[in-house]
């Protein structure tokens, strides 16, 4: 098989990542042994033709050409850039099958580690376009403005439209677009290092009706006071904040070691079940607010903070969206996040809530704190995608309490955890959450109480 070969095959099932999947034999192997070839926005009965691009541990990665007899779940992608887009995997199946898939995924992830525990369904999203509330577009070297193409690091896409967040992303996009023409704007060359605009950063409060507007270019200054005020009179119409940010690193990221406001206020707000959450432009929120109004409530119905007064410890809090939930409830929350700027938010949050009495913040790596002395009756742990950091795990274990709710945006994760977490705790009650239709990703909630 050489590079730009022409397979054709028949898409049998998906793998971890969502791509479309079907076995070869192993090219000179006489053993009957097979490898995958991996085909991104291809689903199970699709037959296709892709071209062979790359080899990555054993698998054949292909691109999509055609697909020469659809599969029974596929439709027309809403959008004109699904099929390369990094954005949205599955547009291309209809949204039950896009739950089946996610399902069968789930389980099989429990199964491959010898768990006997399965979820039996999905909460479907409440909405399956423009339910986002932030994108990250990122700005490419030939002045694209949009996103990259699925699993490259260095073809972007200039998108004409965006049906995941708002209807109006079009015209910012190609406001940005005829702002770095007519100001002469050198996009960034991520290969060169060399460049100013780097990303538009979209963050919506969709309950609350507002936006804000983020430029992230490699150095602020380079952009004068005229070239400002021009910014501000075609995109301050646009939203309710406007920031130029700044990331001098030559890291590929959206995150501003400097933030100057050209319009609005600093704080963007957000509610979700009656509670606002003021968020700055670098905090974590989860990015579907109707799902995350959801996702709270199941987090708040596995402690049973309605049955009595509880002492909540919550681990990786960022801003609060959890503990000031729980306070609301009349739990007393010791909420602790490594970054020591959105602790700040939190106790903001608590104060804008009217439950700051009832929380306190402490801002450190989780795996370092010593929360034994606490004596809590529950803990909330929402970890990145990587997990719960090892020592974090090894606290949880030697400290066990009552209830352990565990929020996983990446059950993967969850499952090589399970194990240890399975020996001082019982798996109490599993939900999974579609916060992101037209990917392969999940939110899953776990309750966990002690043997």
């Amino acid at each position: 098989m050489k590079f730009g070969d022409i397979l054709h095959g028949i898409i049998q099932d998906v793998d971890d990542h969502g791509c479309g999947i079907w076995p070869i034999v192993r090219e000179g192997q006489n053993d009957g042994s097979s490898l995958n070839v991996i085909v991104p926005h291809a689903t199970p009965g699709d037959e296709v033709d892709a071209r062979f691009i790359k080899r990555d541990r054993g698998r054949r990665v292909t691109q999509l050409e055609t697909v020469t007899v659809p599969g029974p779940d596929r439709i027309a992608a809403a959008c004109p850039h699904a099929s390369v887009c990094g954005g949205c995997l599955w547009q291309h199946l209809d949204y039950p099958a896009q739950l089946r898939l996610k399902l069968r995924m789930l389980n099989r992830a429990f199964e491959s580690a010898q768990h006997v525990e399965r979820i039996d369904q999905i909460q479907p999203a409440t909405d399956i376009w423009h339910f986002r509330n932030r994108m990250d577009y990122v700005i490419g070297w030939q002045s694209e403005v949009g996103l990259k193409a699925y699993g490259t690091w260095n073809k972007y896409l200039d998108l004409q439209t965006c049906l995941i967040l708002d209807e109006t992303t079009p015209t910012i996009l190609q406001c940005v677009r005829d702002l770095m023409r007519e100001l002469a704007l050198e996009p960034w060359d991520n290969r060169r290092h060399i460049g100013l605009m780097r990303y538009v950063v979209i963050r919506e409060g969709k309950h609350m009706h507002e936006r804000m507007i983020t430029l992230v270019v490699h150095q602020a200054d380079q952009i004068n006071v005229k070239a400002r005020q021009r910014i501000i009179e075609q995109l301050a119409p646009l939203c309710t904040t406007l920031f130029i940010g700044e990331n001098p690193e030559l890291t590929d990221i959206s995150i501003c070691s400097r933030l100057d406001l050209l319009h609005g206020k600093p704080l963007l707000q957000e509610e979700v079940n009656g509670l606002h959450y003021d968020i700055h432009p670098n905090s974590f929120f989860q990015t579907n607010s109707d799902m995350a109004a959801e996702l709270q409530k199941t987090v708040l119905e596995f402690l049973e903070l309605n049955v009595k007064k509880q002492k909540v410890l919550d681990l990786y809090c960022g801003l609060g969206f959890f503990g000031i939930a729980c306070a609301k409830e009349g739990a007393t929350v010791y909420g602790h996040e490594l970054d020591a700027p959105m602790i700040e938010l939190a106790k903001h949050n608590a104060e804008l809530n009217q439950v700051k009495t009832s929380c306190t913040w402490g801002s450190g790596p989780v795996e370092k704190l010593d929360w034994a002395h606490l004596q809590p009756d529950a803990v909330i742990v929402d970890p990145p995608r990587s997990g719960l950091h090892p020592r974090a795990l090894k606290t949880l274990l030697e400290n066990p309490v009552a209830t352990l709710v565990y929020v996983s945006c990446n059950y993967h994760a969850f499952v090589k955890e399970l194990t240890a977490l399975k020996t001082v705790y019982n798996v109490t009650e599993m939900r999974a959450l579609d916060l992101f239709p037209h990917t392969p990703h999940l939110e899953l909630v776990i309750k966990l109480t002690k043997k």
